[in-house]
């Protein structure tokens, strides 16, 4: 890693756990532009700000840089305010009808970081389920809630809610191996609709969150598949990270590696686990099933391409040829992605063999609902 990188997972890590900042590392000449760059495109400009605030002030940036980047914070914090605004209007709307959805990802992570309104939030995913997923949906427009486009794949409907995107997940999410997948929506079920749930309390609201053994996996596995898919940037697998530190007590590690060998996750799992540990700086006896053995290609590989492409792959100019028309945009969008997972396959191997055709069906299915609903 370059000097510069090196300087920005330093304020990474003293952000996520509020602890000094190594500062022999800053000791000469900072490029603080670039490494506010590395911040946008990673999107944690928040969690680097607490970071730079444990610096001492003759080593953090220049006046005129700091205020810019706080310019940034309130802007996250204020998406932080209309995000969980948002969440309670809706939750309150779907439980008052009896349904009663198990918020994923997002909003709910954010309750681990140390500061949870630095971390740059994006849309809220509530999971309904199969039973109550048609119930849900028309509820939504019935109120006149839904307004503009609406989007509905195979997972869940997309929809804006007064300027939050929103989805409503019929299912988590869909394996591209049928045959793991029935695995994945089997233990979705048990995890999901049984008495392990979580409760969050957001002001006068209950907010339903996953059991630690189900985030534990799904939160890396969601990282994962946009990985291969697109790209990632630092905050996805910091929320893995701060995830597994919070819960590491309650994390059944027994049923985790059965889990773990039952999807074929083991070795994807301890290859990213190396940039968890040693670029984010969770502990790691903290980490389950922690290996040093792929310490190489996890920096060689795994973290070059997440320094390179940033959050979702965003920043990686080849997405940014994408034609205008609809369906050459869905062709050329999935000739990347395919292109992607075959560059990918001699690292990670059996988990992207499947991804061809994944992407070949799903593209298929979503023309056809787009086309014709």
């Amino acid at each position: 890693m370059s000097r510069t990188e090196q300087q920005f997972f330093a304020l990474l890590r003293s952000g996520l756990w509020e602890s000094p900042v190594e500062r022999s590392l800053f000791s000469g000449d900072t490029d603080w532009r670039a490494i506010m760059k590395i911040a946008a495109m990673q999107t944690v400009s928040g969690i680097i700000f607490d970071g730079i605030s444990n610096l001492p002030e003759d080593m953090q940036p220049p006046a005129a840089t700091m205020r810019q980047l706080y310019q940034t914070v309130i802007r996250i914090e204020q998406s932080h305010e209309l995000l969980n605004d948002r969440l309670i209007r809706i939750i309150a709307l779907l439980q008052a009808e009896g349904i009663h959805p198990i918020l994923l990802k997002g909003q709910g992570l954010a309750q681990n970081y140390p500061n949870s309104a630095r971390r740059q939030c994006g849309d809220i995913d509530l999971y309904i389920g199969k039973k109550d997923y048609k119930k849900a949906c028309g509820l939504v427009v019935e109120k006149g809630i839904v307004s503009g486009n609406t989007l509905e794949s195979h997972k869940h409907f997309h929809f804006d809610y007064k300027g939050v995107e929103i989805e409503f997940h019929r299912i988590v999410e869909r394996l591209p191996d049928p045959f793991k997948n029935k695995i994945f929506q089997r233990w979705t079920q048990y995890h999901l609709h049984g008495n392990r749930l979580k409760v969050w309390k957001l002001n006068n609201t209950e907010v339903l969150l996953p059991p630690a053994n189900f985030d534990a996996l799904y939160v890396f596995y969601h990282a994962f598949h946009h990985f291969i898919s697109d790209g990632i940037g630092c905050r996805q697998l910091s929320d893995w990270a701060i995830y597994l530190h919070k819960f590491h007590d309650q994390i059944d590690r027994q049923e985790l590696m059965k889990d773990l060998e039952a999807f074929r996750f083991l070795r994807v799992w301890q290859i990213f686990g190396c940039i968890a540990v040693h670029q984010l700086g969770l502990a790691k006896e903290k980490f389950p099933f922690y290996t040093d053995k792929f310490r190489d290609v996890s920096q060689k590989v795994i973290l070059k391409d997440i320094l390179l492409s940033g959050n979702f792959g965003r920043y990686d100019p080849k997405w940014q040829t994408r034609p205008p028309g609809y369906l050459s945009g869905k062709f050329h969008n999935f000739r990347m992605k395919n292109r992607r997972a075959l560059c990918l396959f001699s690292t990670i191997g059996g988990n992207v063999g499947l991804y061809y055709l994944y992407y070949l069906v799903i593209g298929i299915q979503q023309i056809v609902n787009d086309k014709f609903k």
